[in-house]
């Protein structure tokens, strides 16, 4: 399982810089942008072959890739340079990668609504194809029979179609032993439960039921672009509020997640299923595209906003060395602040 979570971990993250990065060597070349290199993976390099005036290099760390345009970092007085563009086309190229992110989200959730999944903003009860339900525990009381035999918050309870099902089936063997069939991560278990007496929650669990839709195709990339619409909404208001709470007390809350804490989630996706998986990599991606159109230098947004208002008032915002130094000193401080919540998840670990 560790071996499978590591591929899988590598795949998505490689994935969803590597689609990022091929948004703006699209948006490039569309732009008549001279593409020096891109790169599926960081160095060392492993494969590159050169068509016509790009070259396309494999390298050796499959975490992602990049784009190395002409004048982009310097100016540049071909009219194939990214520097000698118009604001605008310099603009497209900026912002494309996180489009891309966005798009592939909306991929992504369609091929889970294909192969059924929980839906993760869209109402299930709106969504039309087959449905199925998985019956969930989502509280153990204390000093229940559930929690002396074992029983934990997350189990789904396999058996039984729907909550009433379930909750009938305990009512009508109070007193008894019963044998009950869990998965617990991907992990089939059974734990033997002596029910008690009581009229209500003999178990002692609180149950929830969690749909999963499988849509044909076309029903499919619909409801996968909406879920990705609202997904990205919903996390843009998360987010929002995350950074408000950093500027307030100093510090982050628990549940900004590095390096550490996206491998964790990943195994767990990878024990549940192929559509958690799907999700886990759908989510990240919108992650990824909203964090980088923020407005911090080094990111696509601190970029975008000063070629706006190149485009705006005709002429630089600030001197190209300047310029230059912000991205530099932006992309150090989010190094550090990676660095950070890495070392505090891996300090949690012990």
């Amino acid at each position: 399982m560790i071996a499978l979570t590591i591929i899988a971990f590598v795949i998505i993250l490689g994935l969803l810089v590597f689609v990022h990065e091929l948004g703006h060597f699209i948006s490039a070349k569309i732009s008549k942008i001279k593409v020096e290199e891109f790169a599926f993976g960081f160095p060392p390099k492993v494969f590159c072959v050169k068509r016509g005036e790009t070259k396309y290099c494999i390298n050796a760390i499959p975490l992602g890739g990049y784009v190395k345009m002409l004048g982009e970092d310097s100016t540049n007085s071909s009219p194939k340079s990214f520097s000698a563009k118009k604001p605008w086309s310099r603009l497209l190229v900026v912002v494309s990668g996180v489009l891309m992110n966005f798009v592939l989200a909306g991929v992504l959730f369609s091929i889970g609504y294909s192969v059924g999944m929980t839906p993760v903003s869209l109402d299930p009860e709106k969504l039309t194809g087959e449905k199925n339900t998985q019956v969930v525990i989502a509280e153990v009381f204390d000093d229940s029979p559930a929690k002396t035999a074992g029983l934990m918050k997350g189990d789904l309870i396999i058996g039984f179609k729907s909550l009433e099902d379930f909750a009938n089936y305990t009512k009508e063997h109070r007193g008894e032993t019963i044998n009950v069939k869990l998965n617990r991560q991907g992990e089939q278990i059974e734990k033997s439960v002596e029910i008690s007496q009581k009229a209500d929650a003999p178990l002692g669990v609180g149950i929830a039921d969690v749909p999963i839709v499988k849509l044909p195709i076309g029903k499919a990339i619909v409801a996968g672009f909406e879920e990705m619409a609202l997904t990205t909404a919903n996390i843009f208001v998360l987010l929002m509020k995350l950074i408000g709470t950093i500027f307030k007390t100093g510090h982050t809350a628990g549940e900004v997640s590095g390096p550490v804490g996206i491998y964790k989630v990943t195994g767990q996706a990878v024990k549940m299923g192929f559509s958690y998986i799907i999700q886990l990599a759908a989510w990240l991606s919108i992650n990824l595209g909203i964090v980088n159109i923020l407005p911090i230098p080094s990111l696509d947004g601190g970029r975008g906003i000063l070629i706006l208002g190149e485009g705006i008032l005709g002429r630089k915002m600030i001197k190209s060395e300047v310029e230059n130094f912000l991205h530099l000193a932006g992309f150090a401080l989010l190094i550090v602040l990676i660095l950070l919540i890495t070392a505090k998840e891996i300090v949690a670990l012990f």
